[in-house]
């Protein structure tokens, strides 16, 4: 039985707004016929703080490569590209606009502008999606209003007393919150590299996207309580990192300098990461259930172009497990690694569009070269936000789920079904949160501290879809607070929930 949880709470908390449909920003059409036959031209008259590049009058095909500081405003597609052919060139190339327009080197003082004078080559300061507002500005203890989009303010996880958006902080205030990878509604266990090191994540929102969390308070949950849908322009990042002690062919990677926190000392201290993943997620007009864009670093495991030692598997052969053998939270010495083996092969398609990039990348030295673009998903329909993101609507999707559709770094055992795919677990919290999942889960009072806490005294919430080791985490609401949790929330974790469960049990290929 779903029921809503009364906990106690004495934060106040301001009202919320509720949102019928996307507000349409002024627009030229290329073409508007069926599925696939689409090219919009995007702008808006609010300034931002990212500019976009438009659709050219006529789309070449196949798509013109590109180095560009500027993210595409959308996918774009010939008027007369044929509405029975994958367009997923298109996508693919949109994807890498998109990356390169992220690692573009930041401009000193401007959070998420890109230097055009800069080169990608450049090393040493902050890229774009650096300089992005981390989950951790936003989701401020107690509830807290963050600090402007400018300022790095109120508390931080490394409890510093001097940190710029210059730095990257790779902590949370749950000291394992940013070591789990992405479950149903909760954290599941951690990925370990071959080095011995646990994978830092992190999580990042464009201005658009923050300046529409701050407006309509929605780091609180009473203010989730409608349906919520994002500005066209919106983008949110998720990033992979791993300290790169011991790791070979750093030359490979884009490494930077970051605040690690020390699970046994529990103290903050700067250590050389690299990327190893990068999600991009973009809220379009002609995609307004958003595309999901998904990079990796070539080494990871061992395969095509890639160099051994790999990050991720020892190269003994032993396969992966069929299970994350570690839970969540994990310990605090971090335990033996896992292979890591990729069970769905990149598109082929996908394959062609890395070479041309990343053969152009070699040309200017820069060590994207090194990374690829394991898969665009995308929504069939175009700019119809009545559809949701179920496999039936998407690309990959039900019948072309062929091919790789998650990412080995954030994704590594959700790789077997589409069910598990970027867009159908999203969907879950399509209404309520515009298919943002940490927005839902970290909104204050975050659902782990609401559904920990119930879970003293009602099993039926617990059961929705949180483990029962959360009776003994010590981040729980106060006993003298309380907070009505939503139905609607409840319904869309015991979605989620048996979603998962269903993937879960879906036979090894």
């Amino acid at each position: 039985m779903l029921i809503p949880y009364t906990i106690p709470l004495n934060e106040a908390s301001g009202g919320f707004i509720v949102y019928k449909s996307i507000r349409r920003a002024a627009a030229q059409e290329c073409a508007l016929a069926p599925v696939f036959l689409l090219c919009l031209l995007f702008s808006e008259t609010h300034v931002r703080a990212q500019e976009f590049d438009q659709c050219p009058t006529t789309v070449p095909t196949p798509p013109k490569a590109t180095l560009s500081e500027k993210v595409l405003s959308d996918v774009c597609i010939p008027a007369d590209f044929p509405g029975n052919n994958n367009p997923i060139d298109f996508f693919d190339d949109y994807s890498w606009r998109a990356f390169l327009g992220l690692v573009w080197p930041a401009k000193s003082g401007e959070r998420g502008m890109p230097d055009p004078a800069a080169k990608l080559s450049d090393r040493g300061r902050p890229l774009v999606f650096e300089t992005f507002k981390s989950d951790w500005e936003i989701f401020q203890p107690k509830g807290a209003a963050p600090a402007d989009w400018n300022t790095v303010g109120g508390a931080n996880p490394c409890k510093l007393d001097d940190v710029s958006s210059d730095d990257l902080v790779l902590a949370a205030f749950s000291k394992f919150d940013n070591l789990g990878q992405a479950g149903f509604g909760t954290l599941v266990g951690p990925l370990v590299g071959q080095n011995g090191t646990y994978v830092r994540y992190q999580t990042a929102f464009n201005k658009i996207e923050f300046d529409q969390i701050t407006k309509d308070k929605l780091y609180l949950r009473s203010s989730l309580q409608g349906t919520l849908t994002f500005q066209p322009g919106a983008i949110d990042i998720k990033a992979a990192w791993i300290d790169m002690t011991g790791v070979a062919h750093p030359e490979r990677f884009y490494t930077r300098d970051a605040y690690l926190l020390d699970l046994a000392a529990e103290e903050c201290s700067k250590t050389q990461v690299g990327l190893v993943g990068l999600h991009i997620v973009q809220k379009t007009i002609s995609r307004p259930q958003w595309i999901w864009s998904s990079f990796e670093q070539i080494d990871n495991i061992i395969e095509e172009h890639s160099q051994t030692p790999a990050t991720f598997n020892a190269g003994d052969g032993v396969p992966m497990p069929a299970r994350n053998p570690y839970v969540f939270p994990p310990p605090v010495q971090v335990p033996a690694a896992f292979n890591v083996d990729r069970i769905k092969p990149v598109h082929e398609n996908t394959k062609r569009t890395n070479d041309i990039y990343q053969k152009l990348l070699a040309e200017v030295g820069a060590p994207w070269q090194f990374y690829k673009l394991v898969v665009t998903q995308w929504p069939l329909s175009v700019g119809d936000p009545s559809k949701d993101g179920k496999p039936t609507n998407t690309f990959p999707g039900k019948n072309h789920d062929a091919t790789s559709f998650a990412n080995l770094t954030m994704e590594t055992f959700d790789q077997r079904s589409i069910g598990t795919g970027c867009m159908n677990c999203h969907n879950v919290t399509r209404e309520t949160t515009d298919f943002l999942w940490s927005l839902n889960t970290r909104a204050f009072p975050q659902l782990r501290d609401i559904m920990a806490q119930a879970a003293l005294s009602d099993v039926s919430v617990t059961s929705l879809a949180l483990p029962g080791r959360l009776k003994t985490w010590d981040q729980t609401l106060r006993a003298n607070e309380s907070f009505t949790m939503p139905p609607r929330q409840l319904k869309e974790f015991q979605a989620l929930k048996e979603l998962m469960e269903s993937a879960q049990a879906t036979p090894v290929e």
